[in-house]
């Protein structure tokens, strides 16, 4: 990013992603209505038909495709390390939370590797990035960037694209916009591609 708004528009486009990917609420659905302007301009005709999707078809396709029984949504779901036992993966996320004091809105029934939260921690150094840059922390701005870089690697890009073909393979449109979405933040993930708006609103009603 070379600009100040360019970090804004990224943490707002990670943050959608973020809501997208959380258990369903009436809160959560306004939060989307306030973030979809401001997210990258690349990504808004998308957003808005995404915030025209009721409460009832969310929370439907939720329990559906990433509920129990589901589409796995967390990283140690897909670490064949972590099936010993999750505490080293789940302290090595908590390390990047730790040192940038990222706090989960403690509404968030997600555990700390459940892809909403570490989308949600994306966006947080990405407006983190924002500020620094504003204010000419060029030190800063280099430490949150590194870690933006190491924890998009090391976590997110390692799992999410195993995790985007399950969920293509459940044949949600609603989540397959989701996912292109996040593809726009990392074009390399094998991402559905987004569905059409009438396909959309059909699936969705």
């Amino acid at each position: 990013m070379t600009s100040v708004a360019d970090w804004l528009e990224t943490a707002a486009t990670w943050q959608f992603a973020s809501l997208l990917f959380q258990t369903p609420s009436a809160r959560s659905l306004r939060d989307l209505h306030g973030l979809a302007r401001e997210v990258a301009p690349a990504v808004r005709p998308l957003a808005g038909r995404l915030t025209e999707v009721a409460l009832d078809a969310w929370d439907a396709e939720y329990h559906r495709v990433l509920g129990p029984g589901g589409v796995p949504a967390c990283e140690s779901s897909y670490d064949d390390n972590a099936l010993a036992g999750r505490g080293p993966l789940l302290s090595r996320v908590a390390g990047f939370y730790d040192a940038f004091a990222y706090r989960p809105d403690d509404e968030s029934p997600e555990v700390p590797d459940h892809v909403s939260i570490e989308l949600g921690f994306l966006g947080y150094l990405a407006l983190k990035a924002a500020f620094a840059m504003d204010r000419n922390e060029r030190g800063r701005l280099a430490i949150v960037h590194e870690a933006y870089d190491r924890f998009l690697g090391e976590h997110l890009s390692f799992w999410f694209d195993r995790f985007a073909e399950r969920i293509t393979g459940s044949d949600s449109a609603l989540y397959g916009e989701a996912l292109a979405v996040v593809s726009t933040l990392v074009p390399a993930l094998p991402c559905a591609e987004a569905r059409s708006p009438q396909r959309h609103m059909t699936d969705a009603s």
